[in-house]
């Protein structure tokens, strides 16, 4: 396994870790100190306020709601881009998919990732009225 797949693994275990000790290790791994993450609606920078980010994200969502790795991960120089999604189960109906791109630092873990939310409830429910 290459080391940017176990980085994205790794995020991508961090975004559903519940517990704040594992999580801030999977973060630790996953970014470098003062690695940022932004999206529309939400960022940080440094393990404590990404971890903060992460927990805001739990505390609006049922356990049932995982993370999930749904592309491939395209990797060119530093830049990584990935796509994920979230619920569309029973336990979790509601569907979320994104793509994230990362910049990666001299040690391979993330220096930044910018999201972006492809499909939400509501671009569903945009769409279906269109």
């Amino acid at each position: 396994m290459s080391k940017v797949m176990e980085v994205v693994e790794s995020y991508i275990a961090a975004w559903n870790e519940r517990d704040s000790g594992r999580r801030s290790e999977l973060l630790a791994k996953t970014w470098i100190e003062n690695g940022s993450y932004i999206d529309p609606h939400r960022g940080g920078t440094g393990y404590q306020q990404l971890s903060a980010m992460i927990q805001t994200v739990h505390d609006a969502f049922s356990p049932a709601y995982r993370f999930r790795l749904a592309s491939r991960v395209d990797e060119y120089g530093d830049r990584v881009r990935f796509q994920w999604e979230a619920g569309g189960t029973k336990d979790a109906p509601l569907h979320f998919v994104g793509t994230d791109f990362a910049i990666l630092s001299q040690d391979g873990r993330f220096q930044s990732v910018t999201g972006f939310v492809d499909e939400s409830p509501q671009t569903s429910a945009v769409k279906a009225a269109s």
